[in-house]
């Protein structure tokens, strides 16, 4: 059977889609909602609704943690071997999740994903990914160097994970430790984690389907503060440094990483110093690229 972990954060005007869409899967045994110490009026919803979703299973943090520690918050309550994360203010296409679900299965997948919708204006759009494929594969790519390329084009409550594997490292003293190492609270904690197991060569499958749908807004974790503020573009220059050493890359490949992040520098409105540790990562990224080239031409003449 399948869990859903939804962490939300003041968000009870979206979150009953987000439930209802879980419920409607049927192979989903538990929702587990992790609320992140919300002040609206969440946790009286969820007790409401709960009276005739028994699936339910509510938990509140004490403070303020962020998506990711509430995430992994979630990951301590399952019930289940397979999981699958949803935001409190997106929602999934059911039949399609369970057939994602068959698939994971059938493949012994430790991460199956398929591809996201957008919704804009009250309409649901197909959502265009240079990454995506056009049918389905199970390790039939480069995981690792096409997410290094194309960013994030796994949509995160669009993935399930085999729990049996991540629980082996993804806890929380490695989402503080990833804070650490950042600087800050990291925010792109899923690109991470389907990086490590991509870099650990774990057994990864696309199912060439729209499977649930993303409700974009400016205040979403990867809505436009996300770009304007910078982190899009140091967070990915982190994870790049994180995860690069030993991997092949081609000047096409070197040339498609640095455009991608640096495309995300130059959109950046808020004024950040290059003394911060934030542009270090893009000074340590921009560095490691260099070295890359410089590696790839020697290697050409020996």
């Amino acid at each position: 059977m399948l869990s859903i972990v939804i962490p939300s954060y003041n968000d009870a005007k979206n979150i009953p889609l987000a439930i209802a869409s879980a419920d409607q899967i049927k192979y989903v045994s538990e929702i587990i909602i992790v609320d992140d110490c919300s002040n609206d009026n969440t946790k009286s919803l969820i007790k409401e609704i709960s009276v005739k979703c028994k699936k339910i299973k509510y938990f509140k943090n004490l403070v303020n943690k962020g998506s990711g520690l509430t995430f992994i918050n979630g990951l301590k309550k399952l019930n289940n071997n397979y999981v699958l994360m949803l935001n409190s203010d997106d929602f999934f296409i059911p039949k399609a999740v369970e057939r994602l679900f068959e698939y994971t299965i059938n493949n012994k997948l430790d991460l199956g994903y398929g591809k996201m919708a957008i919704k804009k204006n009250n309409t649901v759009h197909q959502y265009i990914h240079p990454g995506y494929r056009n049918e389905s594969y199970i390790n039939d790519r480069n995981e690792l160097l096409d997410l290094l390329i194309f960013d994030m084009y796994i949509p995160s409550f669009g993935a399930i994970l085999n729990y049996n594997e991540i629980k082996k490292f993804y806890n929380v003293k490695y989402y503080e430790n990833l804070n650490f190492s950042y600087g800050k609270s990291f925010k792109a904690h899923d690109y991470d984690l389907f990086l490590n197991l991509a870099k650990k060569k774990k057994k990864i499958g696309f199912y060439n389907e729209t499977v649930c749908v993303w409700c974009k807004s400016k205040d979403s974790q990867s809505g436009l503060r996300y770009y304007d503020s910078g982190d899009a573009c140091f967070e990915s220059a982190f994870l790049f440094n994180k995860y690069y050493e030993n991997e092949d890359f081609s000047e096409k490949n070197l040339s498609l990483i640095e455009s991608r992040i640096n495309g995300k520098y130059n959109n950046i409105k808020k004024p950040i110093s290059k003394d911060s540790p934030l542009h270090k990562h893009y000074e340590n990224f921009l560095n490691n690229i260099k070295d890359l080239r410089n590696s790839n031409s020697l290697c050409k003449y020996l």
